[in-house]
């Protein structure tokens, strides 16, 4: 899955369109764990485990940029150094998690794929 990267540039101040964003990305995860319950969702499962594998990928780019957001700006460089192994270790963890949604998303396309079989 990818993003159209033509976007205009956002007309507020980054800082508020950044935490709005995120409050849309905390948003968009409650709903889709309430709409899980529906037994009727399951032959979306494959989608949108498709769907949190590039969320997560997209999130270790920005983590990536956040990282290079402290690096400026009259913070102690002890300070930095923490910071970096902090977004590094995120990143790491967003990666395997990247990972494993990938392996959840084949698991739940031959899942479903088994469930028509038996249906038909």
């Amino acid at each position: 899955m990818s993003l159209t990267r033509g976007r205009r540039a956002p007309k507020r101040p980054a800082d508020n369109e950044l935490y709005d964003r995120g409050c849309d990305l905390v948003e968009a995860a409650a709903a889709i764990r309430r709409l899980c319950d529906d037994r009727d969702a399951a032959r979306a499962v494959p989608a949108v485990l498709g769907c949190v594998e590039s969320a997560l990928h997209e999130l270790g780019s920005a983590v990536s940029s956040l990282d290079e957001a402290f690096t400026e700006g009259g913070v102690p460089p002890e300070v930095v150094r923490r910071l970096h192994r902090g977004y590094m270790n995120l990143g790491l963890a967003l990666a395997d998690a990247e990972t494993a949604a990938s392996a959840a998303r084949g698991l739940a396309g031959r899942a479903a794929l088994a469930a028509r079989e038996v249906h038909a």
